[in-house]
């Protein structure tokens, strides 16, 4: 629009912002914008060690609510809870004079007893505890760099240098230091628990313990659920045996291992490590129906995280998918679910796929409920396994190559959740850079079903932009365990299930659970403008959304003397998301072979900070005051797009507009985004491949200007590998004239 909008211009008149006011619940006015000087405000996340590098998937932080500590009564308990034999022969010997040298060597001595005793057969099978303060094991799937103090494993699983392969860690473990709080050394144990239940999908129970010159506290992770532990003193006589126990547990786990996981032989030091997983499926042989295993081989961990909470882990295949029941599964996903969720993720999929596949929306091939252990009474009590077969994959949304496919992902993710909305009465409520995937179409198989339910064609980014107009897509959407189906309801006011998603994307309004109140200060009271659509946009949808929304100027908000609905998670809230999404690509995008460029601490710890930290960016945003180099150099013409989305953004929220306001619509943030997005990959469209629209990012992301930790990588080792594996197949498949492969079936040997 060609007017100024009205905080722009009111920032130009006046040397500073009118005086800020306290923010007041109680009502919904909020204080004028600061001259974005702003100091960020604390984040709310506990502190994390400096020996674990951030990673892709998530960073290690104590939270008290998530890592709190559960005590067993007494060491009977804790016994009971191991459930090994009695060992009625051994003496109750008092350990004392205890360092860490001396603890592995009488852990080793125990295990060595143990071995002997219990596990004559295979040979050769020792587990033998190793002092690993300085190295670091390999393969994690979220590549972490945290180094246990203790590490147990099977001798043979140790290489030259005493280092192993997470998935073989059978225990880790840390040795108090000197000079460093209590608190600390629990938090530092602690994370171990935390990574090696990230590592080990095949246990409901990892083992770890924190000993020190004064005794030991043994810690179980018991995932899914949360940490239990028990502190003994060095000359309890109990100690021993128990002790001897908790070694027991590692040779056999027992009822702490899920059986239906199989580690796959690892050949080489390099490689990365991958399970077999067996899974139960239905199939018919003459008509008549029958349940076989089939196993699942060369599934590599792409993806693993919250193991006290939801434990979700993902798989996929590195060889041929895996034919369950008809259907080609290509993706495993383990994740513990409470039973009290009102909806549950295979069920939304699979109702959303009905009649018709809905394109930008991966499909589920497969589903079971896993019985855990009844052992594990606590772990059982309101809470379920769940696994899940996929047949599509992607990558995370940060790890787009370049501006020109981030922006087509964005419109075509916008696209995806207004459908979802619209035709299936589904919200996502998740939105992320793991569950917004890019998944470009192979060029041997493109997808032309894009019909719904209604037979409504989906139109994305590529049909409006190339030449032949195809309807293809190379977004994602996965993730649906926080969906909400807003077909399943009581009544009009029915419940509202509880507000959920990834905090740096989340919508403000969610992340404070209420509307965004109404600025206080008069010049950012506004209506943003109802964009111009572009001209094979306003063509294509002419007689629906244009005339929903025509095409108008910003506004001055005045508040209506209306009774208003209560606050919900709505449309609009995940189109906010994508936003958050977009700037996050933006800001740590490094071009490839560029200049390396900071990211300004400002402007970062705005983005990652709380809802006013986030408000205050957006503000900065709009009047394009962000601090110097919040884009590479590069990628400095998107600030005009920042701007105008920011404006949409910075309008008062819809919550207080009256019925009749045309922006009063939840699909407003996504039409106007849509807009926007669109006419800018239009206006940039005839760029030569320097231009900065298709200028390849490196995998490695821009980092804080100043900071000694790093910002999170776009993807892991093990999903770069499986994509750049997957690339080969399909060039392979391309050219390859044979046929196509034979999938395992249950009906193999």
């Amino acid at each position: 629009m060609s007017t100024e909008h009205p905080i722009v211009a009111a920032q130009a008149t006046v040397d500073k912002s009118p005086p800020s006011t306290t923010m007041s619940t109680e009502r919904p006015i909020t204080p004028a914008p600061a001259q974005f000087s702003h100091q960020p405000s604390s984040i709310k996340q506990g502190p994390s060690d400096a020996e674990h590098k951030p990673e892709h998937v998530q960073r290690f932080r104590y939270e008290d609510e998530t890592y709190q500590k559960t005590y067993f009564k007494n060491a009977e308990e804790l016994f009971q809870f191991l459930a090994t034999p009695t060992f009625h022969g051994l003496s109750d010997e008092t350990l004392s004079d205890m360092d860490g040298s001396k603890f592995v060597v009488k852990a080793n001595s125990m295990s060595k007893s143990i071995k002997e005793e219990y596990f004559k057969e295979p040979p050769g099978r020792l587990v033998v505890f190793k002092d690993t303060e300085t190295k670091v094991p390999r393969g994690h799937v979220t590549d972490t760099e945290c180094k246990p103090n203790i590490t147990a494993a099977f001798e043979g699983d140790f290489s030259g240098n005493d280092t192993t392969f997470w998935p073989c860690i059978r225990m880790a473990g840390d040795w108090a230091s000197k000079g460093t709080s209590p608190e600390t050394q629990e938090r530092k144990a602690i994370s171990y628990l935390h990574y090696l239940l990230l590592a080990r999908p095949d246990l409901y129970v990892a083992q770890g313990m924190l000993a020190s010159e004064d005794g030991i506290m043994f810690l179980v992770g018991i995932g899914g659920l949360g940490i239990r532990c028990l502190e003994l003193r060095w000359d309890n006589e109990k100690l021993s045996k128990l002790l001897y126990a908790f070694i027991y547990r590692t040779y056999d786990p027992g009822h702490f291992a899920d059986s239906s996981y199989k580690l796959d032989h690892i050949v080489t030091g390099d490689d990365r490590p991958t399970w077999t997983i067996t899974i139960e499926v239905k199939y018919q042989v003459e008509g008549v129906s029958r349940e076989g295993r089939v196993p699942c081989p060369n599934f590599l961990p792409l993806y693993a995280s919250s193991p006290f909470d939801t434990r979700t882990h993902v798989f996929a295949t590195t060889g041929e998918g895996v034919d369950a029941g008809g259907k080609e599964l290509t993706v495993l996903k383990d994740q513990v679910c409470r039973t009290d969720n009102r909806f549950k993720e295979h069920e939304i999929l699979d109702g959303l796929h009905q009649p018709k596949r809905v394109p930008g929306v991966v499909e589920a091939v497969y589903h079971k409920e896993i019985e855990l252990p009844s052992q594990l009474e606590d772990l059982r009590i309101g809470r379920k396994k769940h696994r899940h077969g996929l047949r599509q994959l992607g990558r995370p949304f940060a790890s787009i190559p370049t501006a020109k496919e981030m922006l087509k992902v964005a419109f075509d993710t916008v696209e995806v959740l207004r459908n979802l909305k619209a035709k299936r009465g589904i919200l996502h409520r998740d939105i992320s850079t793991g569950n917004v995937m890019y998944a470009p179409p192979s060029e041997d198989n493109q997808d032309s079903e894009t019909l719904t339910q209604d037979e409504e064609v989906l139109f994305f980014s590529e049909y409006f932009l190339s030449e032949s107009q195809r309807r293809t897509t190379s977004v994602l959407l996965v993730d649906f365990n926080h969906a909400e189906d807003l077909t399943n309801k009581t009544g009009p006011d029915h419940e509202r299930v509880e507000r959920t998603g990834t905090p740096i994307f989340m919508a403000r309004a969610v992340g404070q659970g209420r509307a965004m109140d109404i600025p206080e200060w008069e010049p950012a009271q506004f209506l943003a403008p109802i964009p111009s659509a572009p001209d094979l946009y306003a063509e294509q949808y002419q007689d629906s959304r244009l005339k929903k929304f025509p095409p108008q100027r910003s506004k001055i908000f005045t508040k209506p003397d209306e009774d208003r609905p209560p606050w919900r998670h709505e449309l609009d809230h995940d189109i906010e998301s994508v936003f958050w999404l977009m700037l996050y690509w933006a800001m740590t995008a490094q071009p490839e072979g560029g200049a390396s460029e900071d990211i300004p601490t400002t402007s970062w710890s705005l983005l990652m900070g709380s809802v006013v930290d986030r408000d205050t960016l957006l503000n900065s945003l709009l009047q394009q005051r962000t601090s110097e180099g919040t884009f590479h150099s590069i990628f400095r013409p998107l600030n005009g797009l920042f701007k105008k989305l920011a404006e949409i953004l910075c309008s008062v929220d819809r919550h207080w507009l009256p019925k009749a306001e045309t922006r009063n619509d939840p699909e407003y943030f996504a039409e106007a985004f849509q807009r926007l997005i669109l006419q800018f990959l239009i206006d940039h469209e005839k760029g030569d491949d320097k231009s900065f629209m298709n200028q390849a990012i490196n995998s490695k992301p821009r980092q804080r200007k100043g900071e000694s930790t790093e910002v999170p990588n776009s993807s892991t080792t093990n999903q770069r590998s499986h994509a750049s594996s997957q690339s080969n197949k399909r060039a392979t498949n391309a050219t390859d004239q044979s046929g196509p492969k034979r999938r395992r079936t249950s009906e193999d040997p």
